[in-house]
């Protein structure tokens, strides 16, 4: 029995080494599940089509004759594995709840890009809206002249009106790519530069950055590899606003609860999906421009684009279903969450981080633009800065990549589920949002914007 931190030997069996695959949910949208294991230790690999790719060092690892158990720390996670003969492990997973996968030894690739998906018609729309049981559904797409917006369903599972193609959505963490965007504008500008730190911009006479987080620069902040916490923790009782005109107080007090949580890792060791690292991003170009995260976002990135009907929060206004309305699962009904109310939205200092709703249009709008990447509006250099991962892996800008170019990212604030996909190599981009974030409909999302992609490929 051996058992070592990640990067020690530690005294397996070898019939454990090599690289492991599982595929989650074969004939849907696959997710992919790797182990690559050695005498260092265990590397867990997790890859989407459309969610990227991240990878995460088994903290620890122990290995009792046919058994390994795996911790994977940043994630809450831990793998128990049996072989069951030369080519083939089952295997546990619990991150809260317990999944059972088959493991087969070798580079296992999962076929979602070679499927072929159904075409993307308002019957396939609706019928898969009805299969998730979500309330409204659409999706978009755009390649050259064509282009086509689709919707189906309701703006509220209470109320039968029917949601129309100019109807808002809400984004959620799509709007990270948004504020890598303005930063990318402020920079051109000359107003900011990548590698000013957190030290630099947010010390003040009467408050000190940790040194954890004092060399973190906006590539670290925007890539997710400044070390910080997924979501701030305890904040001693303190309560955010939900709608601000102007959230730069509240934002800044916000980043200081980030920036006094300990570290995940080292400063740009590893992936960490961040919520946090936007805000501070946020409060930094606050500080140096004396503007708002939201009225920089609307003057630098939206109103260049064309982009009219962009806004912050959960669409529509107070009493009136005059847009589609956000939905939460309570007691297995899906209730909503209408705008103005008290969960109707992340707060306003997450501006930076995913408040962000507009109409599908505009949403192709602010896709093909880093499809075509304008030089009227991004230096060319900068637009490859935004899209190239800083540290390797697939993590780029505000964006996730694959390795043929493909930038994507979802979104959710738990009341939505949003996926995008830009492709600059076959030339389109395409974009799907639902008014419910339930698991049923995550996967109905994604499935739907492979059909888009199919029917802009067609």
């Amino acid at each position: 029995m051996g058992l070592a931190a990640a990067g020690q030997a530690f005294a397996a069996d070898t019939r454990f080494y090599g690289t492991w695959t599982a595929v989650v949910d074969p004939g849907k949208v696959p997710q992919t599940m790797r182990l690559l294991i050695d005498a260092k230790g265990a590397v867990f690999q997790i890859s989407s089509f459309n969610q990227g790719d991240a990878s995460f060092p088994g903290g620890q690892v122990t290995v009792d004759g046919e058994k390994i158990r795996i911790g994977i720390a940043p994630l809450k996670l831990t793998i128990e594995g049996v072989l069951k003969d030369d080519r083939h492990m089952d295997a546990v997973i619990n991150q809260g709840a317990p999944v059972e996968l088959r493991f087969t030894r070798g580079q296992v690739a999962d076929s979602v890009s070679e499927r072929k998906w159904p075409l993307l018609t308002k019957d396939l729309l609706e019928a898969q809206r009805g299969l998730a049981g979500a309330p409204g559904i659409g999706a978009a797409w755009a390649r050259g002249a064509r282009s086509a917006i689709l919707v189906a369903g309701s703006r509220s599972g209470e109320a039968q009106i029917p949601i129309r193609t100019q109807d808002q959505w809400h984004w959620g963490s799509i709007g990270k790519s948004m504020t890598a965007t303005l930063c990318a504008r402020l920079v051109d500008a000359g107003v900011l530069s990548w590698d000013m730190t957190v030290g630099q911009i947010l010390a003040t006479e009467g408050y000190s950055v940790p040194e954890a987080y004092s060399d973190a620069t906006l590539v670290h902040l925007l890539s997710h590899r400044a070390g910080l916490q997924r979501d701030i923790g305890d904040t001693g009782g303190v309560v955010f606003s939900q709608d601000l005109a102007d959230a730069r107080a509240e934002r800044l007090q916000y980043a200081r609860f980030a920036l006094a949580q300990k570290p995940v890792g080292p400063l740009g060791a590893q992936h960490f999906y961040s919520n946090t690292s936007f805000v501070v991003a946020g409060a930094m170009l606050e500080k140096v421009t004396g503007k708002s995260w939201e009225t920089l976002i609307q003057r630098e990135v939206f109103r260049p684009l064309g982009i009219k009907r962009a806004g912050q929060g959960a669409p529509g206004v107070r009493g009136r279903i005059i847009q589609p309305i956000g939905h939460l699962v309570t007691n297995g009904k899906r209730v909503p969450h209408p705008p103005g109310g008290p969960d109707a939205d992340n707060v306003a200092a997450m501006g930076p981080v995913g408040r962000v709703h507009m109409p599908m249009a505009d949403m192709l709008v602010y896709l093909s633009a880093h499809r075509d990447r304008p030089t009227t509006f991004l230096k060319a250099a900068t637009w490859d800065k935004l899209h190239t991962p800083p540290f390797g892996a697939n993590d780029a800008l505000g964006w996730f990549t694959s390795e043929d170019g493909r930038l994507f990212h979802t979104g959710s604030n738990t009341l939505w589920r949003a996926e995008v996909l830009v492709d600059p190599r076959a030339g389109f981009v395409c974009a799907t949002c639902a008014n419910d974030a339930t698991p049923e409909t995550a996967r109905v999302v994604e499935e739907v914007l492979l059909s888009a992609r199919a029917t802009a490929l067609a």
